[in-house]
């Protein structure tokens, strides 16, 4: 998600903040800044920085990118042994999901 700042107006107690959000779009960021803080007039809202450093959902990108690139590697190196292991677990995959239960 990104993150809006704005300057906007709180009304006559508070007069103007510097408030900021986190919002998908511009528009979310509007609705936020009138529905949470009560805000009557924005001025300036703009896109300041983003939360996607690296999240969780990133680093379990990388993990199976890995995985992957790791699976890819055991065939091009050992392919001798996968190609039959490789075999012998569809079979037995296809055992399993086929086995008749009676």
């Amino acid at each position: 998600m990104a993150i809006f700042r704005a300057k906007c107006w709180l009304g006559s107690n508070s007069g103007y903040q510097d408030l900021q959000v986190e919002s998908n779009t511009i528009n979310g960021a509007y609705e936020q800044f009138e529905r949470r803080y009560g805000a009557e007039q924005i001025i300036n809202c703009r896109r300041v920085g983003s939360n996607e450093s690296l999240s969780g959902n990133s680093i379990v990108g990388i993990f199976w990118l890995g995985c992957f690139l790791g699976i890819i590697w055991l065939f091009l190196e050992y392919t001798w042994v996968m190609v039959p292991l490789s075999a012998i677990s569809l079979i037995l995959l296809l055992y399993l999901k086929y086995k008749h239960s009676d």
